[in-house]
């Protein structure tokens, strides 16, 4: 078969810290050359013209078929990488809950399974360990080369009434594993090339407020945010921070909210200890005084949305470098499913969509607003989660030879997020009446055009698994 040339022409192109006006050739499913390219002979042009030409965006903190508090979510993947690929997204890495009983690895098959048939875009796989056991850890450097170098524990979502029940908070089983056993994961985790993320809330703090708060009758999704304070966030990144720093091990703290919190980074990362941190659109975007609405609880998760100081300090934190990464913790349910809860934060599963909004948002309050630069947002998007998770050179950058993974985004189209002009699965969103400026205009996955406008092209299946590579 040989193989189709697409020329994308005249648009603006980040690569790296340069942005300007180049042509981008694609062979296939990959990049072929970059520059001023007049002479060659492709099966089709689109101009881009006006266009940015960014990288294809990487989300490494989704969760697809997610379970909550008895609730099952919207997005799998078919539907969330529908909505993915319309933000820009060409490449997730959702999560696998360690199956009790059966190889770490069994749940890369799961998931394997899940994407058969539906996966549209890319997709990769951290793999979530509850229970630390000597076999868990005599697999972990076979499950890293199998392409699984990232490792999620929790540090809250203790079992109150017993290991095998089901959590208050979280609807699943207990979660929280002990400071010995991060001690070890970091530990083997270093020693095969791979990296420990972590949930880092502080469950002896969350687990006595929210026991105070039930019975106190102080249950509305505001009273879920007071019981998980920025301190929680804060003293957990000190505990992991300083059990990891005994194994030199790589950290990665997920969803970062708190000022404190982002402070215990920056000093880890000053003492050169290898920490990362990312945060996510909804604490960039909404405050707390969200949750004090009736309808509050449809921007309840955990860690919760916080004060305008904090988000004014994680704007600063991205555009001074200390955090890492914006990934979006999509995590969708219907509207009932929310409102299940809406009385009590006891039963409502915690997350909310928002899988397609973050290129759009990051462009819209960052580089529209002085905020970041375009190199900055691609970094933050899609050249450093490539790095840190193993999928550069493949993923996360134009260059030659990596893949043909390409968004084509119009920076002067304004526009209102709503349930009618977003396409993710859920009847809600969270984003509604947001004004914004820019939007995905074309996405290539693998050469292949799977968004031109309010088109989707992609068929089901098309997407596959990418093998991340451990660290050196």
């Amino acid at each position: 078969m040989i193989d189709r040339i697409i020329l994308i022409r005249n648009g603006t192109v980040v690569i790296g810290e340069r942005v300007e006006q180049q042509d981008i050739l694609i062979r296939g499913e990959t990049i072929e050359s970059i520059g001023d390219l007049p002479d060659v002979m492709p099966d089709e042009v689109f101009e881009a013209r006006g266009l940015l030409v960014l990288p294809g965006a990487i989300d490494p903190h989704i969760h697809f078929n997610e379970s909550n508090k008895g609730h099952r979510g919207v997005h799998d993947y078919l539907t969330g990488g529908r909505a993915a690929a319309f933000g820009g997204t060409t490449t997730v890495i959702d999560f696998g809950d360690q199956i009790h009983g059966q190889p770490l690895l069994s749940v890369l098959d799961v998931k394997r399974e899940e994407a058969r048939g539906r996966a549209v875009i890319d997709w990769n796989l951290h793999p979530i360990i509850n229970h630390v056991t000597p076999e868990v850890l005599e697999e972990i450097p076979d499950v890293v080369a199998a392409g699984l170098p990232s490792i999620k524990c929790f540090m809250t979502f203790r079992s109150l009434t017993g290991e095998s029940a089901v959590n208050m908070y979280s609807g699943k089983p207990g979660r929280i594993i002990s400071d010995d056993d991060f001690l070890n994961l970091s530990g083997r985790l270093r020693e095969a090339g791979g990296m420990l993320m972590v949930h880092a809330e502080d469950s002896a703090i969350i687990d006595r407020n929210a026991l105070d708060s039930q019975e106190q009758g102080r249950t509305k999704a505001i009273d879920h945010a007071r019981c998980r304070p920025p301190e929680s966030e804060a003293s957990a990144i000190r505990r992991i921070v300083e059990v990891a720093g005994q194994t030199d091990g790589r950290i990665y703290i997920v969803h970062l909210s708190s000022i404190d919190g982002l402070d215990q980074v920056i000093e880890a990362r000053r003492r050169g200890q290898p920490v990362w941190a990312e945060t996510c659109p909804h604490f960039l975007i909404f405050t707390e005084e969200k949750l004090k609405q009736d309808d509050g609880y449809k921007w309840l998760g955990s860690p919760p949305l916080r004060d305008e100081a904090t988000q004014s300090a994680l704007w600063s934190g991205l555009t001074e470098g200390h955090i890492s990464v914006v990934a979006t913790d999509d995590c969708a349910f219907s509207l009932a499913s929310k409102t299940a809860g809406a009385d009590n934060f006891d039963l409502c599963p915690e997350g909310m969509p928002g899988i397609e909004p973050r290129l759009t948002l990051l462009y819209s309050e960052g580089v529209a607003r002085g905020r970041l630069s375009l190199p900055q947002m691609v970094n933050l998007l899609s050249t450093t989660p490539a790095e840190l998770f193993g999928l550069a050179p493949k993923k996360g950058s134009l260059t030659p030879g990596s893949d043909a993974d390409i968004v084509l985004f119009d920076p002067a189209v304004d526009w209102t997020m709503s349930q009618e002009t977003l396409h993710m699965a859920s009847d809600y969103t969270a984003y509604e009446g947001v004004k914004v400026t820019g939007k995905v205009s074309k996405v290539f996955s693998r050469g292949d055009l799977i968004v031109d406008g309010e088109d989707f092209l992609a068929e089901p299946g098309r997407g596959e698994f990418v093998a991340c590579s451990p660290s050196a």
